[in-house]
């Protein structure tokens, strides 16, 4: 498949935009990766929950973020204008499972509240997408990301999706003392009647 090209000054050969744009969330999902595997592993080291507003953690996690996810689209868009690109067999399931997950992401999200969903302390929240699990967000997201592996489906993005869904595994655990600590009994019965993710405590 012919992939567009941007002709650069510095450079002699056109450059591949779609490797471009992966590589740059591949260094965004590798980087928060990490830093929450060191921070699951190194006692007294704390990335996410950022341990507070414009904290180090706070800045790095946003800007590693945003560079994955919009690598991500971007190198998505490339590859699906592509001139001679096939349209994938599985293209309108994983449009379906794209809007389902995603829509319900932020609609989970909105009911947590943006800051609440990014560290803040604004009460714990235990109705709505939340009776079912303790991280609906997280849940919803995968579902949204196993769509999007099927309406791009190329290697290269595949990996930064599964890097995406393994970062929320792990960040799930790591707010769970954040949230104990925070909201103590309470938070222990929500975690005795709720699970996790659905099924899984």
């Amino acid at each position: 498949m012919h992939r567009p090209a941007l002709s650069l000054p510095l450079f002699s050969e056109p450059v591949d935009l779609f490797a471009v744009f992966v590589i740059l969330s591949a260094i965004g999902a590798a980087a928060l990766l990490a830093l929450s595997i060191a921070a699951t592993l190194r006692a007294g080291f704390r990335f996410w929950p950022p341990p507070a507003k414009g904290s180090w953690q706070d800045r790095w996690f946003i800007w590693l973020f945003r560079a994955m996810v919009y690598g991500l689209v971007a190198a998505s868009l490339v590859w699906w204008f592509a001139p001679d690109r096939a349209t994938p067999p599985m293209v309108w399931p994983g449009i379906a499972l794209a809007v389902i997950g995603f829509a319900g992401a932020f609609a989970s999200t909105a009911k947590l509240g943006w800051r609440n969903a990014f560290g803040d302390r604004n009460g714990l929240v235990t109705d709505g997408w939340f009776r079912w699990s303790r991280n609906p967000v997280y849940v919803l997201t995968w579902v949204g990301l196993a769509g999007w592996a099927l309406i791009v489906p190329v290697w290269p993005v595949w990996a930064v999706l599964m890097a995406w869904a393994t970062l929320y595994l792990l960040a799930a655990r790591l707010e769970e003392p954040w949230l104990e600590a925070e909201y103590g009994e309470a938070y222990r019965q929500y975690c005795r009647a709720v699970p996790r993710f659905l099924i899984i405590r």
